[in-house]
């Protein structure tokens, strides 16, 4: 596993994100990392997801902000988290530990927490980290909600896809959702075709709108599917 050094960048809430080395992309909003964060993945997410224990899976780990904030949530609301993040280009930890996010030394353990094992972070949150690239990531897990937290896009379409949505909609637990920042009309019509529910909700700040999809319950039996 090759670790890449993004530099860091300064956001508008006063909040660093970084930039990816290859993309040049931020890997979060420059409007603000934190806010759109929690806007998109936490309160768009997990706050939405009623289950007192909840299994997550990021597309993405990069800088471990959404994961940082949902480790928080957990330990604020009383839940237990099991968290996954498929990742294809691991940060190096001093890059990431530089970002110092409220120094919080969670935060640091979520980085150096080994790859490819679960992980205690907390007694509420259990972290895998997987060096994968999610197109080719065979997935044994059924997920509540569903962080997809990739590039843009234009900048990585072969995630973006009806064929991956399909492989996520087929671990989405009935009743579970996968949310994204984006609401591009080409993100949304995959994700229908792949079978999800998709609603538009206002954006984080700099955005009109984001995206929220629903993996549907066709029966009452599907609450009790795991």
């Amino acid at each position: 596993m090759q670790a890449i050094h993004p530099a860091i960048e300064p956001t508008e809430d006063g909040s660093p994100t970084l930039r990816h080395p290859v993309f040049g992309e931020t890997y979060h909003s420059l409007h603000g990392a934190v806010a759109e964060a929690r806007h998109v993945f936490i309160a768009g997410g997990l706050k939405r997801c009623p289950l007192p224990h909840v299994h997550i899976l990021e597309a993405g780990f990069g800088s471990g902000l959404n994961a940082w904030l949902t480790l928080r949530e957990a330990e604020e609301s009383g839940r237990t988290v099991w968290y996954t993040a498929v990742e294809a280009y691991p940060v190096d930890i001093r890059t990431a530990e530089a970002l110092r996010y409220a120094d919080d030394p969670l935060f640091g353990a979520l980085h150096r927490a080994p790859w490819g094992e679960p992980t205690e972070i907390t007694p509420r949150f259990r972290l895998e980290k997987r060096a994968e690239d999610l197109v080719f990531a065979r997935m044994d897990a059924i997920f509540d909600i569903i962080y997809f937290d990739a590039f843009a896009p234009d900048t990585q379409p072969e995630l973006w896809t009806e064929g991956l949505f399909r492989k996520l909609f087929a671990q989405t637990a009935p009743g579970g959702a996968l949310v994204t920042y984006s609401a591009k009309g080409t993100v949304k019509r995959a994700l229908r075709a792949a079978g999800y529910e998709v609603t538009r909700l206002p954006g984080a700040p700099g955005k009109r709108h984001m995206v929220r999809a629903v993996r549907p319950r066709k029966n009452e039996s599907d609450a009790n599917l795991k």
